[in-house]
């Protein structure tokens, strides 16, 4: 990587006083909660990867990341079902008939966490069916895995599931599961979600819950899975991607060498083109997103941000967020 020992005597001047101005600005995010402790995030570290030219391109992006702590995650969540439940919840101005229609919702809902393409135990549907129970005080018997879900549909099952994860990006993850057959709970059988919805649309309602969507994984769902209604505390699109020239994290005279900038820094660590696949340095799908989680980042977030081979130094650490 570059030592400040190789910089001239200007651009040791310029870097210091950009840097002590970031520094000020990520010490406040972190007095506030907003960013956690270095050990878990650490922008000076990062921006020691880079040359005194790449400085600014390098700052504005930081600029532009956007970190989720734990306390606004579950904020986004329960914007997120409580949007859900407006589709239900129709008396607005009178107090006690509206808590009585949540009542009944939570009594007509069931929330089923969504599994990777691959599922496995660190799935970040698990954290988010606990806290349908623990914040929105969804009743435990009403939190079912995707195969038990996929078993009370089977037998009748009347109601409304609601699926939850933290994030939407292509919405393949989703639409995978969608359409996965399943072994059902207690059952030798197999049922997919997709092939269950269609005779059970007139009696059932399928909402999919997030933290963040992208439009484009937004699109791709109420394409392939016509039957879910699928609601986000917030919508990314294109002003969200590094790699847009209308981007919104770009200033304007950063529009086009931004993204440049992001290309080749990447190919400078030795981050790949994998045509979109994870691991690319786009991002999955080519997202270009600069997002992370407390709990983690997804892989629409720019390997540019956590990739730690040869030397390079990570903003984001895997393992600590």
């Amino acid at each position: 990587m570059f030592s400040h020992s190789t910089y001239t005597h200007t651009e040791r001047l310029a870097l210091r006083t950009i840097s002590a101005v970031a520094d000020d600005r990520w010490k406040y995010f972190r007095d506030v909660g907003l960013w956690p402790l270095v050990v878990q995030l650490d922008p000076r570290g990062w921006l020691e990867n880079f040359t005194p030219a790449e400085t600014p391109h390098a700052i504005r992006l930081l600029e532009g990341f956007t970190y989720f702590s734990n306390s606004i995650v579950e904020q986004l969540f329960r914007a997120s079902f409580l949007q859900a439940s407006q589709l239900v919840v129709q008396t607005k101005g009178n107090y006690l008939a509206a808590r009585t229609e949540w009542s009944d919702f939570l009594n007509d809902v069931y929330v089923v966490r969504v599994t990777g393409e691959i599922p496995n135990d660190t799935d970040s549907g698990f954290a988010f069916a606990r806290l349908a129970r623990d914040i929105l005080q969804v009743p435990q018997e009403r939190i079912l895995s995707p195969e038990a879900a996929l078993a009370k549909l089977h037998s009748g099952l009347r109601g409304k599931i609601i699926f939850v994860d933290d994030f939407i990006g292509s919405g393949r993850q989703f639409i995978t599961m969608w359409g996965r057959f399943m072994r059902m709970a207690n059952s030798g059988s197999f049922e997919s979600f997709s092939r269950l919805a269609k005779p059970n649309s007139g009696s059932m309602q399928f909402i999919y819950c997030s933290c963040i969507a992208t439009s484009a994984g937004k699109e791709a769902i109420r394409s392939a899975c016509p039957e879910v209604v699928t609601i986000a505390a917030h919508t990314l699109d294109s002003r969200n991607s590094v790699l847009s020239n209308n981007s919104d994290l770009w200033r304007e005279d950063m529009a086009v060498t931004g993204p440049e900038w992001v290309e080749s820094a990447s190919r400078r660590a030795g981050i790949l083109d994998l045509g979109g696949a994870e691991g690319d340095w786009r991002g999955f799908d080519k997202l270009g997103l600069a997002l992370a989680f407390a709990h983690g980042y997804p892989d629409a977030t720019i390997p540019l941000l956590s990739w730690d081979k040869a030397g390079w130094k990570p903003l984001l650490r895997k393992g600590t967020l």
